[in-house]
């Protein structure tokens, strides 16, 4: 199981909606997962015994999920819900058109900030995992939020099939003191998005890659 001490994991208990935030905070292979989770009256109903509980969190930029069942969980001296080690762990694919894995130069710009450089490391049609190195602090501290429009600048193996678009960010998140951003192309740029379509279905065909659907 791919995860890390601190990953927050998103929480949903079967047959509800309603998706409750929790923090990794210990592991024993094959036995359990602890998360910090803060309960409140209609979490601890939810919560009991036995209960099934779907996971999804981000690592390395993929995002995983699990279905685990509730072992128990104590609210002194922290609030902590104990999940039985899930079977398996599954690859959830955000963006249902082929990505192709690359390394382009890249530079990204918001309002009139000075641009950063970094690195393109998937693409598809639709958008991109862009990568940069000492950018900044987490999401969460205000860097860069989901829905937040920005300008990217970018080559395609040669400076010639270079692009200049507007994105927006999905999700973000740091990493050993780098910054990964899912960034989504706007739709108007028909001419990209045909030029992009094409490019990455070649270079799909001629990689033969196929994305894994589940990993142990």
């Amino acid at each position: 199981m791919n995860i890390e001490m601190g990953t927050r994991v998103q929480l949903e208990f079967s047959g509800d909606d309603e998706r409750v935030a929790g923090v990794l905070v210990g592991l024993y292979p094959e036995g359990y997962l602890i998360l910090f989770v803060p309960f409140t009256t209609s979490v601890k109903k939810k919560a009991r015994k036995k209960h099934v509980v779907t996971g999804r969190y981000v690592h390395g930029g993929t995002v995983y999920g699990f279905r685990a069942m509730v072992m128990n969980y104590i609210v002194d001296p922290a609030s902590l819900l104990f999940l039985e080690y899930p079977p398996r762990v599954e690859i959830l694919e955000l963006r249902k058109e082929p990505r192709i894995p690359c390394l382009f130069p890249a530079r990204i710009q918001r309002d009139s900030e000075a641009s950063l450089a970094g690195i393109i490391s998937d693409l598809s049609p639709s958008g991109c995992r862009l990568s940069l190195r000492g950018a900044g602090k987490a999401p969460e501290d205000g860097r860069f939020t989901p829905g937040e429009r920005v300008k990217l600048d970018f080559y395609a193996i040669e400076e010639k099939n270079s692009y200049s678009i507007f994105t927006e960010v999905t999700n973000a998140f740091n990493q050993d003191g780098v910054l990964h951003l899912g960034l989504r192309f706007d739709t108007v740029h028909r001419g990209f998005r045909k030029a992009i379509t094409h490019f990455v279905g070649t270079l799909a065909l001629e990689l033969e890659h196929v994305p894994l659907s589940v990993k142990p």
